[in-house]
């Protein structure tokens, strides 16, 4: 979900272990490495900048905040994982 509300769903079938290796692969995430991994600037070729306008991307597993980062997250079946503009 983009900072104006807009959402778009897809439904993604891999063979990579994490959600982060899976979502690069397909050119759907973009970011830069740090101490806590992949740090997730873009998004369906939207840039979220921190630094520049004050909000990023959130990840969320079945709705909830992520305890964990993207690229270290397993994908399980039948759980749904998104981003969301804060």
């Amino acid at each position: 979900m983009d900072k104006e509300g807009s959402e778009t769903q897809f439904e993604i079938h891999t063979e990579k272990e994490t959600v982060g290796e899976a979502l690069v692969e397909l050119g759907l995430i973009a970011g830069e490495e740090s101490e806590y991994g992949l740090y997730v600037k873009t998004v369906n070729g939207i840039t979220a900048d921190y630094d520049k306008d004050g909000v990023y991307w959130a990840f969320y597993i079945n709705g909830e905040y992520a305890q964990t980062g993207v690229d270290s997250t397993k994908i399980a079946e039948g759980e749904s994982y998104s981003f969301k503009v804060e």
